[in-house]
């Protein structure tokens, strides 16, 4: 998959090659820049300032915000006429197909509890070793542990056990990812939008899950399959855990998208659907992060994490983990992002940060200023042209997984300034990127920072303090004491 930072020329490229190497072009660089990163208008506005207005009496694009981000999809389906593009549909429905002809046991299985088991507490394994201080200190709760012995029968509710408790003493988690939740339903796009379940479309090649055979038989004509729920909770719980819970950001990350493709396992939804799920559950978390009424309960949940009830916690067990191996993670993450689906639209469309997209950063990369995190997001991206992903604001291009490694490229000189003395991230992190870039990196500050890529930036490497090493290609360590 090719990563935004290679093509930032077709942003920058215009104002670094027609302007002369000269005072002003620093100031067209950062012209250039301010403009790569400035948000883009929807219909509805932004998101971030619209996400309460995902309700059913709002049934159009420019009132109701999940719809008008979701909106890439009309290019392929129409909710009236059907079939836009009968080669994209076929080719996600046989993306389904094939992971149900393929599925492991442990995949059945697995699939089996995504889906009976309440959307939140599915996303509680990517803590890993945090996972099981956790469920005792926030009170989790699940009635499905394995598969039963026969197929459920027809109409099997899901799950109506509350699935962790607020009052808890990890009670602030909790109910941060309640408040992503809330305002979280995909019910109303889906009744929008009424593109039929994979399963239905063909029933030859899609193979329900053994175990939900009769529930998925029995489902309403109207249990639609565009947008996911259970995908679009899966983001909204991963990404709460990724603020409140730094040290596991693409862990929790990987788990959600793992959600994702369990409802492919399952045979419930295309690859489309969990596409646009990660968009919209993205964009509900920042925009519930970047809500002024939560700020103080988010300040909770990060320190309730960060103490004797998680991350401090005797309970702590570093040998459980399913998501320990970096690589499996990152390739299963990027995979996931697009599934493999060719690209068909505009393949040069520059980069898109939605507003506000930058607070999903703040707790990973502590020590950037919003700005600086809005550049991390710009130069990680994906590439525009890939089905239902090319929205107004940018959401669907968001590559989280990659801007946990800092910036991609750097495309103006760069300050980072790191402070030891505030502990996590501030005192010590690794830039995983492959950077490339004209810009200049400026490290400030007595917190150590390691950039672990292929780097090929050509503007240079500058230590402001302490010990100063010489540039390299990989990898090398920047740190003052």
């Amino acid at each position: 998959m090719k990563r935004m930072k290679h093509r930032l020329g077709a942003t920058l490229a215009t104002a670094l090659v027609l302007f002369p190497l000269m005072t002003p072009v620093a100031q067209a660089k950062t012209t250039a820049v301010s403009r790569m990163i400035a948000p883009h208008a929807a219909s509805y506005g932004y998101y971030v300032e619209t996400y309460q207005n995902n309700v059913k009496a709002n049934q159009t694009i420019t009132t109701n915000p999940s719809f008008g981000l979701l909106y890439t999809f009309d290019k392929l389906w129409s909710p009236t006429a059907g079939q836009k593009d009968p080669d994209m549909i076929a080719k996600a429905i046989a993306v389904t197909a094939k992971a149900t002809q393929t599925r492991s046991a442990a995949e059945i299985k697995r699939s089996y509890l995504t889906d009976r088991r309440v959307l939140m507490y599915n996303s509680i394994s990517g803590l890993g070793p945090y996972a099981q201080a956790f469920i005792q200190n926030a009170g989790a709760k699940t009635d499905y542990y394995d598969v039963p012995a026969q197929p459920q029968p027809g109409k099997t509710p899901y799950s109506k056990v509350k699935w962790a408790d607020p009052e808890s003493k990890l009670g602030a988690m909790v109910q941060l990812v309640e408040k992503a939740r809330k305002y979280g339903a995909t019910g109303v796009p889906k009744h929008f939008f009424k593109f039929i379940r994979p399963y239905r479309q063909d029933p030859q090649h899609v193979l329900p899950n053994p175990y939900l055979v009769n529930v998925m038989h029995d489902a309403p004509q109207d249990d639609y399959d565009f947008p996911s729920g259970h995908a679009s909770g899966a983001f909204e719980t991963g990404e709460v855990f990724a603020y409140a819970v730094p040290e596991r950001f693409q862990q929790s990350l990987t788990r959600s998208s793992e959600i994702g493709y369990d409802r492919l396992l399952a045979g419930r939804h295309t690859p489309l659907a969990v596409m646009g799920s990660r968009m919209f559950g993205t964009a509900v978390t920042a925009s519930v992060l970047n809500d002024p009424t939560n700020q103080t309960l988010m300040k909770q949940a990060y320190d309730e994490a960060h103490s004797a009830d998680l991350l401090k916690s005797p309970l702590v067990n570093k040998n459980d983990d399913d998501f320990a191996n970096y690589q499996t993670n990152q390739r299963n993450y990027r995979y996931r992002m697009t599934y493999g689906l060719p690209q068909i639209g505009d393949t040069k469309i520059g980069p898109r940060v939605p507003k506000g997209a930058e607070v999903l950063l703040a707790t990973r990369l502590p020590y950037l200023s919003q700005r600086q995190r809005r550049i991390a997001l710009a130069t990680t991206e994906l590439p525009s042209g890939y089905p239902v992903l090319d929205d107004a604001e940018g959401w669907g291009r968001l590559d989280l997984f990659s801007a946990a490694n800092g910036y991609g490229a750097l495309p103006e000189t760069t300050k980072v300034t790191m402070d030891a003395a505030r502990g996590g991230f501030n005192a010590k992190d690794t830039w995983k990127n492959d950077l490339t870039g004209k810009g200049k990196l400026i490290k400030q500050g007595t917190g150590s920072l390691t950039l672990d890529g292929h780097n090929h930036f050509t503007g240079g490497l500058q230590v402001n303090q302490g010990e100063n090493y010489n540039w390299v290609r990989r990898p090398r360590l920047v740190k003052d004491n």
